[in-house]
Formats: structure tokens, C-alpha cells, sequence
């Protein structure tokens, strides 16, 4: 069994030793680029969501690689999310491509469920030894970037946080198991503690929305650099580890977001799909802790952002933070989006300096 998975963000470093561990060769196909996009493209519904053309793409690429099972992830309520995989699957059989996918749901749908289908890649596997390493695998990853959006801004030599990361990314991909992944991460933390940083006030801007595009950066069209290099901290509110949180860990505990619970009270209690519910409750939140300004990103068609976005639009009288919407599609380019970031930088700038205080500011 020659395993494959979608690519979002950093994900790979955290499927990769996870299979392995297992016993599987894995197939992991090449970063997402245009290329990837085109193919995807190629084989998907027009009006589809860009992720899922993205992971198509993925799918198609590392076939011709040699894989021969897909493992994906389902999902709830009314986002499209949660039909990917069967779509998916016809539309890899429909082109002629002989693989089985697994598709495995969370935890919201029960444990029954969610068994019986991780069942087919996990079955007779060392789970209980191996799920909490790579749940401390995953922190440990997501606390790398972090700690590259803390440092980009700050750095006395530019470019050298970027050299660091990138290089990490690459390396990744010749590991082998959890204990040479955490090798890595552990030369990466020292080579990031050597980072020359000047010593200066620098402003944070909260980055929500659709998991997929504020994960990834070639969805975001690396959104996260673009104004780290303006010299803003980025914070997302959604990580690998907080997916695993909210889709495998909390439901077994019967625990909810706090963030999510405190803040999306009284406006969206009950779930409707994606993380719209997240988007509220975190600019909320970035709005409390002070943030310059929050960045909402989500992809064309989108339903959950879309509402997200309108329920923003009617709060617009009590938050006081400035706040972009950025919608993005297989024809967005960076330079229209690096001229709507530095308008939106620039007006922040302005509105801090005049008062001290914003309101908010909905762009479409």
C-alpha cells in the first residue's frame, strides 16, 4: 500500500511520520503550485472551491508517482468539505485512475463512524504509542511557525528567517519517522534562536478564515510573508494542531474552543459549516488582545465565509478593529493583493496616528 494525502500548509510533516510509523510507504506529492492548480482544474467541477481543485491536483500528481490509496478527511455540516471525498473519488474513477480512498470522518459524526473508516489504515497498529507523538509532532511544527511569523518582522538581517524556514520545509521531506522529524525541528529552533532581531515595537494583525487558504500559502499567495515584510507580526487562529483539537480531541472530551464558545455566543451558537464560527469568535478576540487589524481570507464560493463575512458586516458598529476581506480563486495574482495589504497597512497606520483608535473598515 503506497499511501497519499492533500497537501495544506505543513500538513505533510505531520502525515508523512505518522504513516510511516505505521509501516506504509508514502507518497507525498509535489507542493502546491500552478501546475497543480492547472491539473485539479482540469478534472473539477468550474465553480468548485479552490482547495478542492488543489487537492484533485495533488491526487492526480502523486498517482502518477506511484501512489495507490488516498487517505482524506471528511467534514460537517453544510460546507462542501464534507463531500470531497466522494466526489473526489468519482471523479478519480470517471478519469481512470485505479486507486481506493479512505475517507475518514471526524469525531462529530461518532466514534463509530470515524472508526470504521480509519479502521482500513490503522487496523492492528501500535495507535496507542504512536497518536500522542504525533500530537506533540504537530504542536512542536506549529510552534516553529509561529515562531518564523514572531521573527520575519523583527529581523535585523532580512531574509534570514525565510532562508531558516524554507529550508526546514525542504528537509522535511527526507526524513523518515517521528524521531528524525523531531531532529529537525530541534536544529531548526536553534538555528531560529540565532536570529539577530532588533529591538522594536512591532504591530500584529490577525489572520481568519477558511482553514485551507489561511494554511496554505500558495492559496494565500504567501500572505503571511507579504506582511511580515512590512514589518507586521501575523497570528492565524487556525493551525494543523487546532484541527486536530477540534475534530478528534474535543469531541472525545466534550469540550468546545473557548475562544469559539465565548465570543461566537448570542451570534452564530450553532454550527453551519467550515470555521465561520471560528472567523467571528477570533476577530472578537483579536479585537480584545489589541490587534492593529484582522485579515479575513477565504476562497470564491465559500458559503461558510460568506456568511461569516455578513455577520462581520453587522457588527461592524461594535468592533473596533479594521478588518479585509480577501477572496481568492485560481486568478487572483500577488500584486493586486500586495497593493490591497499596503493600502490597508497604510490606512491603519494613518487612523493609529490621527487617534490612536479604528473603527472597523469592511473591504470587499
Amino acid at each position: 500500500m503506497k499511501i497519499t494525502f492533500p497537501h495544506m500548509g505543513n500538513l505533510y510533516m505531520v502525515a508523512k511520520p505518522l504513516f510511516e510509523e505505521l509501516g506504509f510507504e508514502v507518497i507525498v506529492p509535489p507542493p502546491n503550485n500552478r501546475k497543480t492548480l492547472e491539473i485539479g482544474k482540469n478534472y473539477s467541477p468550474e465553480f468548485i472551491c479552490m482547495p478542492f481543485k488543489l487537492n484533485v491536483g495533488n491526487f492526480v500528481q502523486a498517482i502518477e508517482m506511484g501512489a495507490d490509496t488516498i487517505v482524506m478527511f471528511g467534514g460537517c455540516g453544510p460546507c462542501r468539505f464534507g463531500y470531497y471525498g466522494a466526489l473526489q473519488k468519482e471523479i478519480l474513477k470517471d478519469a481512470g485512475f485505479d486507486v481506493q480512498m479512505i475517507v475518514i470522518e471526524p469525531l462529530h459524526y461518532g466514534v463509530k463512524n470515524f472508526l470504521s473508516e480509519a479502521g482500513k489504515v490503522f487496523a492492528k497498529k501500535n495507535l496507542i504509542g504512536i497518536l500522542p507523538k504525533i500530537y506533540s509532532l504537530a504542536k512542536m511544527i506549529d510552534r516553529i511557525e509561529k515562531r518564523v511569523h514572531f521573527l520575519r518582522p523583527r529581523e535585523m538581517v532580512k531574509g534570514n528567517v525565510d532562508k531558516i524556514y524554507n529550508r526546514f520545509r525542504i528537509e522535511a521531506l527526507k526524513t523518515k519517522g517521528i524521531e528524525q522529524m523531531k531532529k529537525l525541528i530541534e536544529t531548526t529552533n536553534v538555528l531560529l534562536d540565532n536570529v539577530y532581531v532588533v529591538d522594536e515595537n512591532v504591530k500584529k494583525i490577525g489572520i481568519v478564515g477558511e482553514i485551507y487558504t489561511i494554511i496554505d500559502d500558495f492559496a494565500n499567495l504567501n500572505i503571511e510573508k507579504i506582511i511580515g515584510d512590512m514589518g507586521y507580526e501575523v497570528e492565524r487562529n487556525l493551525y494543523i494542531s487546532y484541527w486536530i483539537d477540534n475534530h478528534l480531541i474535543y469531541p472525545l472530551l466534550r469540550k468546545k474552543d473557548p475562544v469559539v464558545k465565548r465570543y461566537s455566543k448570542d451570534i452564530m451558537e450553532n454550527l453551519i459549516g467550515g470555521h465561520a464560527r471560528e472567523t467571528i469568535a477570533y476577530t472578537k478576540w483579536f479585537e480584545s488582545k489589541h490587534f492593529a487589524g484582522v485579515v479575513h481570507v477565504f476562497p470564491l464560493t465559500c458559503m461558510p465565509e460568506i456568511i461569516a463575512k455578513s455577520v462581520l458586516a453587522n457588527l461592524r458598529n461594535e468592533l473596533r478593529v479594521p478588518l479585509l476581506h480577501i477572496v481568492v480563486d485560481e486568478m487572483e495574482g500577488d500584486v493586486g493583493l500586495k497593493t490591497r495589504l499596503e493600502a490597508f497597512l497604510d490606512l491603519i497606520e494613518s487612523r493609529s496616528d490621527k487617534s490612536g483608535q479604528t473603527k472597523l473598515l469592511s473591504w470587499n
